[in-house]
């Protein structure tokens, strides 16, 4: 079995949107040749879906649960053991520099991560109640912004886009303790979609507080709001900004 592959969610909803997984597969394949790709697509247009070419090894599925976006991943790789090891990442991210991952020994490593954490409390309490031994995970939410002597006791941090490198066996194990398969029932919106980020990083930082010195591969999440046209129009002028690229399309 590979070491590792790519999993990507996709979702499409016009010509434009289209553009962005075909890219990304590119990419991919310009640095990773002989990687596994695997696809989901939660929900697409599928008259907009749309090949640039024959991709090869290159698996699409068509997930059974709209709307779940950032959650579908771990759903369907803990079904299916394509590889040792996951990259999940977006469609509309795009791989400028080649990453060893098959040198990595993290259980998990999120892409990037975030601290602003003034979301919405209470949705994902509410979400986190549909999760097995979840009272750990509520109460370091919940005490997440208490100060004792002046020092800030956050010991976590969100999981941008909940997109990580992440180990098959560890998924499992979160799975057997959480029981995370139940949250296609609670995860349902946008907004359910963003507590998820939270409650993932709440799970990778219970289970692997390794994180603590490592928060994630390319640190706190920037560029807030750079479009695909923002980028394309530098990609084509070979000034690309990051090795990794997210662009912002509020799909």
């Amino acid at each position: 079995m590979d070491n590792f592959g790519f999993i990507i969610t996709r979702h499409v909803n016009s010509e434009n949107t289209n553009r962005y997984w075909n890219h990304n597969v590119k990419l991919i394949r310009s640095f990773y040749p002989r990687k596994k790709i695997v696809i989901i697509d939660d929900n697409s247009k599928q008259e907009f879906v749309k090949a640039d070419y024959n991709y090869h090894n290159l698996l699409v599925i068509q997930s059974e649960y709209p709307q779940r976006g950032e959650l579908l991943p771990f759903i369907y790789f803990l079904r299916n053991k394509w590889f040792n090891n996951a990259v999940i990442i977006h469609d509309g991210v795009f791989i400028h520099k080649r990453i060893e991952f098959a040198r990595f020994r993290f259980n998990v490593l999120p892409i990037w991560h975030f601290t602003d954490f003034d979301d919405n409390p209470p949705n994902t309490n509410r979400i986190l109640t549909g999760l097995t031994n979840n009272s750990i995970l509520r109460n370091t939410l919940n005490n997440n912004n208490l100060n004792v002597l002046g020092l800030n006791k956050k010991k976590w941090q969100g999981v941008f886009g909940t997109q990580c490198f992440i180990n098959h066996n560890f998924l499992v194990s979160i799975q057997q303790k959480y029981n995370i398969e139940n949250l296609v029932n609670l995860v349902h919106s946008r907004i359910d979609r963003c507590s998820l980020e939270r409650i993932f990083g709440l799970i990778f930082y219970t289970e692997y507080p390794q994180l603590i010195l490592m928060k994630s591969l390319f640190g706190p999440v920037k560029n807030w709001g750079y479009t695909y046209d923002n980028y394309y129009n530098e990609f084509r002028n070979k000034r690309v900004p990051t090795a990794w690229v997210k662009v912002w399309t509020g799909r």
